[in-house]
């Protein structure tokens, strides 16, 4: 099986239908071997009619759908669960309010199997480009598509081209290996995925390849968007993603230093957010560039705090 799509959910039954409606509308859903895609749903502890509603259309539906419920740990807890479960050589994330393009499917198989060996080995993933629901584009093209480019150029070098809301499907190999919640993070229901993917990108080092083709719909301006208010909804979250980043990867400082800056910002925001007194911040930092950094960036911080947490900047 070539893809896994996966679905973490929790009370969302009434958009849940636009992931079912985009695998069912695919222009490829099998080859040769049968169906290339398996759609897994982890209901994280739902208490509307989510599970009676899968059930359906598992007694219909053509292609394999796999449902499992957790009581509600938080989605870092139930993306875990779908890499686990998951069987396909590639992994796609399809939030439960998301929607795609019938050729999505069709345009990730053709880009996978035009790749010998040796490129599927250095392929970390596939991105394409996205828009919201009324057809208008989010950001902007990838300024290079159609080679294998190293991610951590992507990561350090594409940060400030607005290239907006994006997607990508990833190898479910470099996903079971990289995607794991530190023990001092577990009772977190909340962890950006970014942390997730900067670990994949400095630890891993895998390559990338683009596509310049709009296949995800990405809904704006739902007041249940997961999105919506974020960065005041879960500062402790954020907090522990920046913490990370500035304390494990501080030879980062001399290689991007923007990067690195941008992290220590929003590291004294959270503290700050979370109550920290500043002998907390500075001593809960390693000695070196991380005590450094926050020296010179500890008052700019708090100047620049309100306007982040609003998403002004």
């Amino acid at each position: 099986m070539l893809i896994t799509v996966f679905t973490p959910t929790y009370n969302r039954a009434d958009k849940l239908h636009r992931v079912y409606k985009s695998l069912k509308n695919q222009t490829l859903q099998q080859d040769d071997s049968g169906y290339i895609f398996e759609w897994i749903i982890v209901d994280d502890g739902s208490t509307d009619h989510t599970k009676e509603l899968v059930e359906a259309w598992k007694q219909t539906s053509p292609f394999p759908i796999r449902y499992f419920y957790q009581e509600n740990q938080g989605k870092p807890a139930a993306s875990r669960r779908g890499i686990e479960e998951a069987r396909g050589e590639l992994f796609l994330f399809a939030d439960s309010d998301d929607e795609f393009l019938p050729e999505t499917f069709e345009t990730f198989y053709y880009v996978w199997y035009g790749f010998g060996d040796e490129d599927k080995m250095k392929c970390g993933g596939i991105g394409v480009l996205c828009q919201d629901q009324y057809g208008h584009r989010i950001g902007c093209d990838y300024p290079i598509e159609g080679q294998l480019i190293p991610s951590w150029d992507t990561m350090f070098q594409w940060g400030d081209i607005g290239l907006g809301e994006t997607w990508a499907i990833l190898k479910t190999e470099n996903l079971k290996r990289a995607f794991q919640i530190p023990d001092e993070a577990k009772h977190l229901k909340f962890i950006p995925e970014s942390f997730f993917w900067t670990r994949i990108v400095l630890e891993l080092k895998p390559y990338s390849y683009f596509v310049n083709k709009v296949l995800r719909v990405y809904y704006r301006d739902e007041t249940d968007n997961m999105s919506h208010n974020i960065r005041i909804k879960y500062p402790e979250g954020f907090l522990f993603e920046s913490q990370w980043f500035v304390t494990k990867y501080p030879w980062i400082a001399l290689q991007s230093p923007k990067s690195y800056i941008k992290h220590m910002i929003k590291y004294i925001i959270y503290s700050t957010v979370m109550k920290k007194s500043v002998w907390q911040m500075y001593k809960n930092l390693p000695n070196g560039l991380p005590k450094l950094f926050f020296c010179l960036l500890y008052l700019p911080s708090l100047l620049y705090k309100k306007r982040y947490l609003e998403g002004k900047v």
